[in-house]
């Protein structure tokens, strides 16, 4: 059950009337409504929850108390990005001044539900899986965290530590999905190939390629240079080390070449503490449906 935020921004006269419709909106389409809550931000909250674009949109923003919906169903965050153009598009306002924002999977999902609803537990409230978990970053606690997510894929250092009984055994874990290995391609930049649970030690097998950066300069030609030299197909964008604007312009550069955002905690926070959304796991699993 994948959750997600719509945050209904500040207008004093017609706020309670735009809740109102959009939660009729996500009832009508088969969602529920998990908890409404409305904050006055303070600027430094703004600031450190959003990213701010200027001085008139942290005004505008903190202006009045915002209004955040969580809701869960399957597809969550799908439907609220497409919600949200919607949504805007029949109710026409300035671009700074539009109405309503839909959080994105990972580190924007984890900082602004902090911020609305630090009296929930987040593991409670998933967006779906943590599409990596390395086994070499693993403390010894986390193995026991890795049950209790929804799902994620595990990823080996090389294929040696691929046919380890350590990798062998969690790997077998019912919510393991997909399993893979790590291959420096350069100084600051890896390939995790993504395989099925029982093609990992197979020869020519379909995969699915993803980059994981530790550097993140210039890395949008980086990225256009090795959609076509490495055959990557995923870019990692949501992991705890990177800021909301990191994540946000990575993003961008990321779907500017038409290729897969996907998530991860890789040893940097508790596994499943940035989850990628249900429509990414749809894709590898599309993806490997075709091949």
């Amino acid at each position: 059950m994948e959750h997600n935020m719509i945050l209904v921004k500040p207008d004093v006269s017609n706020q309670e009337r735009y809740v109102e419709a959009i939660s009729t909106d996500l009832l009508e389409s088969g969602y529920e409504i998990v908890a409404v809550r409305y904050k006055q931000l303070s600027s430094k909250e703004f600031e450190d929850h959003f990213i701010c674009k200027n001085s008139q949109h942290l005004a505008y923003m903190t202006s009045g108390p915002i209004a955040a919906i969580l809701y869960r169903g399957h597809s969550a965050v799908g439907f609220g990005r497409s919600y949200k153009f919607q949504f805007r598009k029949q109710h026409s306002t300035d671009k700074l001044k539009n109405i309503l924002h839909s959080t994105e999977p990972g580190n924007e999902f984890a900082a602004q539900f902090e911020l609305f609803f630090s009296n929930l537990n987040i593991t409670d409230y998933h967006q779906f899986a943590d599409q990596g978990v390395c086994l070499d970053e693993l403390n010894e606690v986390q193995p026991r965290e890795l049950p209790n997510l929804a799902s994620f894929n595990l990823i080996a250092a090389n294929n040696e530590e691929a046919s380890s009984p350590q990798f062998r055994r969690i790997s077998s874990l019912k919510n393991c999905r997909y399993v893979g290995y790590r291959e420096r391609i350069h100084t600051n930049m890896e390939l995790l190939r993504y395989r099925r649970k029982t093609d990992l030690g197979a020869g020519d097998m379909p995969e699915v390629r993803v980059l994981l950066l530790h550097d993140l300069q210039e890395y949008s030609q980086r990225i256009r240079h090795l959609k076509e030299t490495h055959e990557v197909q995923g870019v990692v964008c949501y992991r705890p080390k990177f800021t909301l604007l990191e994540t946000e312009t990575l993003r961008t550069a990321i779907l500017e070449n038409n290729l897969l955002c996907v998530g991860g905690s890789f040893g940097e926070g508790l596994p499943g503490s940035i989850r990628a959304s249900q429509e990414l796991a749809d894709m590898f699993d599309a993806h490997f449906e075709r091949n």
